[in-house]
């Protein structure tokens, strides 16, 4: 098994994130089971990681974040989209 350094761990976690942010953006239901722990995962890795490596690491989560927050962005559009007819009836009903 080869493994990847925390870096290239963080960027192929980013592409991931950005893929799915794009099939939501498509219309497409997503899984995000399991990402909490291998953000963590990842994370504590990059922790560990020798301490020369750690400025590029910070730029990497840095990315990392602004990745999730552009997915948290596009689900909360999406939830915000499915609910929107609900509450249309919702007042039409009264």
């Amino acid at each position: 098994m080869t493994t990847l350094s925390p870096g290239r761990e963080l960027r192929a976690l980013r592409a991931a994130i950005g893929r799915s942010r794009d099939a939501v953006l498509a219309g497409a239901a997503i899984d995000l089971e399991g990402l909490d722990s291998e953000v963590a995962r990842i994370l504590a890795d990059a922790c560990a990681a020798p301490a020369e490596e750690r400025p590029a690491l910070v730029v990497e989560i840095e990315a990392l974040l602004g990745e999730l927050d552009a997915l948290a962005a596009v689900l909360k559009r999406q939830q915000d989209t499915s609910l929107a007819p609900h509450a249309i009836d919702a007042y039409d009903a009264n």
